[in-house]
């Protein structure tokens, strides 16, 4: 908590507008009200996404909801401690006189909002590990993931059970009044979880980009995977504010003034972490309302606008009893050959002369079952010296 004011500070003070007060309501509610909006749209958006049309739901969903119920409760509990009954967002010389003496229930709201953080870190980044899991199975990538979850779940711990225990005893955090109140370790506390927690989101949000980069794909597609990392970016950057605006929270006797603007960022951060998790799981539905824009067939490369209608292959691909939004296999030659399944042998080759047409080079692949076209079908046949295997995509 932040310093208390002193005499001197008291007879700086301006005289107290009990009328119509200076506050950052607008603020809180401009900022909090559209991101609770978002963050419930996009959770449910991801579980129509899993339940309806992939039919694939998973643990990285309930810990994802998990998140946006509290992020919501926490959103809630922060817009009305601003309200005049608890004055959160005022100038100390403007609050009443009530309040000003002990101002507990907003001090035990910003205490709430404090724990309820915690869960909402952890619960979002377990969620977000183990959709890479999903995604990205390869022995780095599980080592990643693993160590991570372990990681936040101890970090989650810690910090929880620190931030209840920063004053001693506890309630002398809202009983500012206390004779017998003790919180010298806030700084160190402030300062130390936000830095290993900023320091995990660099690792987690950033993570994908080195398997994605190689990944050739269509201009709009990559701009989508451009925008979900540049709103991992951001989560980066409300954590970096956050540490460098908790050192003038602390400064200042006016905490909350300048406590709302805390629970401002704490709000972009949790909810735009929510959103960027709940993207990968809502593709399926963006491509089903935008499929000019998101699905693979509509922005796939040259060679598959030419493509014949032949049959869809089956939705809902897997490797290992698992689902994969898209996977990311490694450069190989290949041959494209396209016409209906009679017009090819056992053994790949055209059994028809004339009926299909050939094209060969080198795909660096990503399939993208979600956004397949619900007409389409391609054969690529993996040059082995000689092709001897044909391999629906």
């Amino acid at each position: 908590m932040s310093t208390l004011p002193t005499i001197e500070d008291i007879i700086k003070w301006p005289a107290p507008n009990y009328v119509n007060p200076e506050t950052r309501r607008p603020l809180v509610f401009g900022v909090e009200i559209p991101l609770t909006i978002l963050t419930i749209v996009f959770t449910a958006g991801r579980f129509y996404s899993r339940t309806i049309i992939v039919r694939a739901l998973g643990w990285d969903d309930w810990f994802m909801l998990a998140a946006t119920i509290i992020s919501t409760a926490t959103n809630i509990m922060i817009c009305i401690s601003t309200l005049p009954a608890y004055q959160t967002g005022y100038h100390l010389y403007d609050l009443r006189p009530e309040i000003l003496v002990n101002p507990y229930q907003s001090a035990q709201m910003a205490m709430a909002c404090q724990l309820l953080y915690i869960p909402v870190c952890v619960f979002t980044k377990i969620s977000l590990l183990i959709t890479y899991l999903r995604i990205f199975p390869s022995r780095s990538n599980k080592w990643f993931c693993y160590i991570l979850m372990v990681y936040e779940v101890g970090w989650g711990i810690a910090a929880f059970f620190a931030t209840l225990f920063q004053c001693s005893p506890i309630q002398s955090y809202w009983l500012i009044q206390s004779p017998v109140r003790n919180c010298g370790s806030t700084p160190a506390l402030y300062y130390s979880t936000s830095s290993l927690n900023i320091f995990t989101d660099f690792l987690i949000f950033l993570w994908p980009a080195k398997d994605l980069a190689s990944v050739q794909i269509s201009v709009r597609q990559r701009i989508t995977l451009i925008t979900m990392f540049c709103l991992g970016v951001i989560i980066c950057i409300a954590g970096l504010l956050r540490v460098w605006y908790v050192s003038i929270y602390l400064k200042s006797w006016d905490f909350l003034w300048h406590g709302t603007v805390l629970f401002v960022i704490v709000s972009i951060e949790t909810s735009i972490g929510i959103i960027c998790g709940c993207l990968p799981g809502c593709k399926p539905l963006f491509t089903r309302l935008f499929p000019s824009i998101f699905s693979h067939s509509a922005n796939s490369n040259s060679y598959s606008r030419s493509r014949n209608k032949t049959p869809q292959h089956p939705p809902n691909k897997s490797v290992d009893g698992q689902s994969f939004p898209f996977q990311i296999v490694k450069e190989e030659g290949f041959e494209v050959r396209y016409g209906n399944n009679d017009d090819f042998d056992s053994r790949g080759n055209s059994s028809k002369m004339g009926t299909s047409s050939t094209t060969t080079g080198k795909l660096s692949k990503s399939i993208d079952d979600d956004g397949a076209s619900d007409d389409s079908r391609e054969w690529i046949m993996m040059q082995n010296n000689p092709v001897s295997k044909v391999s629906p995509v």
